[in-house]
């Protein structure tokens, strides 16, 4: 990634250099924080996970606080989409709970949030390309389940529905057998010159040409109307005002993290501007990003109409580091990395918070400093990882065989974490607690199985 050298004067915003507070979200009398890692698109599990920490009623009308409103508070990491085929009902879940609770959630964007923002309001053509090179939809992993559209609400029901999406489903099986998902799109109404199409190439498409150009268009009118649903809902105004970067407490909280290079680059950008690291950080990724799409979805009518482009590119840039970053779990110089930023940044913090990389359960490392809380809840993310194989069991026939034979369990895993403290004039403890599913107590609504059958 080459870094600008020069800053705009955003910077110029902020009125003291000597207290940060840009980054800063809810009170410094937290006692008690929980965080919860990448959803990924499942939402019963990320349903069950927020009762689980006896915060939330969330079978009232609206959401009621259980704790304490002036100390407790929950934190999510991001990637609410992707892999699952909820994505839209997560994104509805958690924006609820934070604008219900303002005070109390803090709602973390990750990379495939950030992915699908991009996917869903900006235009792009040969003329105008996508600012990262293809829409990340068009990928044979890693972005969108395509069982999504016939489980959204914001898609019209269509007689052939599911014919078309098992033969996309089974199409994918066969490229991730051969592990072909690298080399393949999923293009829709059509592919770029440097792409190569899976539905030119892969069976039954390669053969059956009237097959090939229903899915084609089909596949193209989901997304169309998928993203208009976003406009429409207001999820995807929402998403934009959701932070990259922020800090909890005493912790620094971003999706993947901040790289030692982008933060000396910031540092240097810190003393020319007179301003706290921890602010620079804030005025090239939070502000220009929040302000861009705050003026560009004021001015158009639905999706895929904003023609501009995050200024100057900085920012665009800054944000897909921080939110792609996995130098932390370098076992090497990882650690140092976490150091580093934890001495620049700001003082008074203690740990860097992450999601993004996933582990069977949650993790402390660097002696305490560093949480990596992606622990794959999402059941569909433990039994296929990027892999989109059929969820449903009406889609069995379209299983293939190999990759896509396994199901996923009924059962939500993982852990979240929670640190807390005796007062606010407590120091916060080196150490999380952690918890597994069976852990915690509380009065779930519904389990994973009951909510599965009714698929």
């Amino acid at each position: 990634m080459k870094l600008p050298t020069i800053l705009l004067p955003l910077l110029l915003i902020f009125t003291s250099p000597t207290i940060s507070t840009a980054l800063q979200k809810l009170s410094d009398d937290l006692t008690s924080i929980h965080f919860i890692g990448d959803l990924h698109a499942d939402v019963e599990c990320a349903k069950q996970w927020v009762s689980k920490t006896n915060l939330v009623n969330i079978t009232s009308t609206p959401f009621q606080w259980l704790g304490n409103p002036d100390t407790d508070a929950i934190v999510f990491l991001g990637d609410y989409v992707d892999k699952g085929s909820a994505s839209a009902l997560v994104l509805q879940f958690v924006r609820e709970l934070q604008e219900t609770f303002p005070n109390n959630i803090v709602t973390m964007l990750g990379n495939h949030d950030f992915f699908l923002i991009l996917d869903t309001a900006l235009s792009f053509s040969e003329t105008n390309p996508h600012p990262l090179g293809h829409p990340f939809y068009d990928y044979a992993y890693s972005f969108m389940h395509p069982e999504e559209y016939i489980e959204s609400e914001w898609t019209k029901d269509r007689e052939d529905d599911e014919e078309l999406l098992g033969e996309i489903l089974l199409a994918l099986a066969y490229i991730y057998d051969r592990r072909l998902e690298g080399k393949m799109h999923m293009c829709a109404p059509h592919c770029a010159k440097d792409q190569v199409d899976l539905f030119e190439k892969i069976p039954p498409f390669d053969t059956d040409v009237e097959l090939r150009e229903r899915a084609v268009d089909r596949l193209d009118t989901w997304r169309k109307e998928y993203a208009q649903g976003l406009f429409d809902s207001g999820i995807l105004e929402w998403m934009t005002n959701q932070p990259v970067v922020a800090i909890v407490a005493d912790a620094l909280v971003v999706h993947g993290g901040v790289s030692g290079r982008v933060l000396d680059y910031l540092e240097s950008v810190s003393k020319t501007y007179d301003v706290t690291v921890a602010d620079s950080v804030h005025a090239t990724t939070n502000v220009p990003f929040q302000k861009f799409f705050k003026e560009e979805i004021g001015k158009v009518q639905g999706a895929n109409q904003i023609e501009a482009r995050l200024t100057g590119g900085y920012a665009l840039e800054l944000i897909m580091d921080m939110v792609q970053h996995r130098g932390y779990f370098d076992k090497s110089k990882g650690c140092d990395e976490v150091d580093h930023v934890l001495t620049t940044l700001d003082k008074g913090l203690n740990r860097v918070v992450v999601g993004h990389t996933p582990h069977d359960y949650a993790l402390e490392l660097c002696g305490g400093k560093l949480l990596a809380s992606d622990s794959s809840l999402s059941r569909s993310f433990r039994a296929h990882g990027n892999m989109y194989c059929p969820l449903r069991n009406s889609l069995d026939d379209y299983r293939g065989t190999g990759t896509c034979e396994k199901k996923y369990k009924q059962v939500c895993e993982g852990s979240i974490s929670r640190m807390s403290r005796d007062s606010p004039q407590d120091p916060w403890p080196t150490n999380m607690e952690r918890f597994m599913f069976h852990e915690l107590i509380s009065n779930d609504v519904k389990t994973a199985d009951q909510s599965h059958d009714e698929l």
